[in-house]
């Protein structure tokens, strides 16, 4: 099992964000707004020592590498976000490509959906995402072949891998993967490894022939596995709730993780890559609109990783994708916090030395 975790680079300033958010606006920022917002409830979030870090500092990136291979993680997988040739977080990856010293495994997931103002409740595009002609993909494939060519970067039989977030928004896929494969190819490769994000049960088959995998993305596939009744019940607490801390619409760690483990098992096709996470708490970005997967533990985390790591074994996969290492505002992370220290680290080094 080798274990690849979702990382977001938006944790150093960039003139954009300044100007939509506020001079000085980083992920930080969203983290440290997190309240209590009913009993029991852990917010907010923060990392062991105050390590509110920079990821522009190379010694933040030495720091993380080191963590990650120390507790058993094989790679991270950076979001990647790419507008019609406007880049935007691209500092982080772009100097870690400069700094060969860092011998970190990597690979991109392209986030190729609009910035969207959400967090404060509103619904104004900041970023509009649009994906042009042959040409627009002919400068985007030869951005990434900088990185595909770097020898940390992750393959499967000699090909990139290229996860995309949402590919059934993109009109001509088939036409623009076809330009990436050709480029690929060109650079020795046997082409490109697509891997499709799914969100949802429903849309779990390709949408591009030329894709060649799918990646289940948790917990949003296991929120699509609840029944009909959950759903319902959910909506009528939040609907109807007389106090209005509890506005917050809140689900069980525990039953999602049977979700998850149910998903892993319903599909055997190789082209499957199972997901997993940690928690989920994004009420510091949402307050009141935000959702909370309550009752995360060590044990419980374990637990889950192990069951996956079953499955993994008796399917022949290597590749499972967690969510993530450092998505604090949305309370999915695994680098250390005041509460928890480095037992998350600890499970998945236990996990990873266990033999099943």
């Amino acid at each position: 099992m080798k274990i690849i975790t979702y990382y977001l680079p938006q944790f150093h300033e960039i003139e954009e964000n300044n100007n939509w958010w506020g001079n000085g606006f980083t992920e930080w920022t969203n983290v440290k707004k997190g309240k209590k917002l009913f009993k029991n409830h852990y917010q907010p979030f923060i990392p062991l020592n105050n390590n509110y870090y920079n990821l522009l500092d190379k010694k933040t990136i030495e720091w993380q590498t080191e963590l990650a291979k120390k507790y058993g993680i094989y790679g991270f997988c950076y979001y990647h976000y790419w507008f019609e040739g406007k880049k935007l977080l691209e500092k982080p990856v772009e100097n870690l490509l400069k700094w060969k010293d860092i011998n970190q495994k990597f690979c991109f997931c392209w986030a190729n959906h609009s910035w969207k103002k959400t967090w404060n409740g509103l619904n104004e595009i900041l970023m509009e995402q649009k994906y042009g002609n042959e040409n627009n993909w002919k400068e985007h494939i030869d951005y990434l072949i900088d990185f595909f060519v770097d020898k940390r970067y992750i393959k499967i039989d000699n090909r990139p891998i290229f996860m995309i977030f949402r590919p059934e928004n993109i009109k001509d896929l088939d036409k623009m993967l076809e330009v990436f494969n050709e480029k690929c190819r060109e650079k020795g490769f046997a082409g490109i490894y697509i891997i499709e994000s799914k969100e949802s049960l429903k849309k779990i088959e390709l949408f591009s022939k030329k894709s060649c995998a799918r990646v289940i993305r948790e917990p949003d596939c296991s929120r699509s596995k609840r029944s009909l009744y959950e759903k319902i019940i959910s909506k009528l607490k939040c609907m109807f709730s007389k106090n209005y801390l509890y506005y917050v619409q809140r689900y069980k760690y525990y039953k999602f993780i049977n979700y998850s483990i149910e998903i892993s098992k319903e599909y055997t096709n190789c082209t499957v890559f199972p997901g997993t996470f940690v928690s989920w708490d994004n009420t510091a970005r949402h307050g009141r609109r935000g959702n909370v997967i309550e009752g995360s533990t060590p044990e419980l985390f374990k637990k889950y990783l192990l069951e996956q790591k079953k499955i993994m074994k008796e399917r022949n996969i290597e590749y499972i994708f967690l969510n993530a290492w450092n998505e604090w505002a949305e309370g999915m992370y695994l680098e250390p916090d005041e509460k928890y220290k480095y037992s998350y680290l600890e499970v998945i080094r236990e996990v990873m030395n266990t033999e099943v």
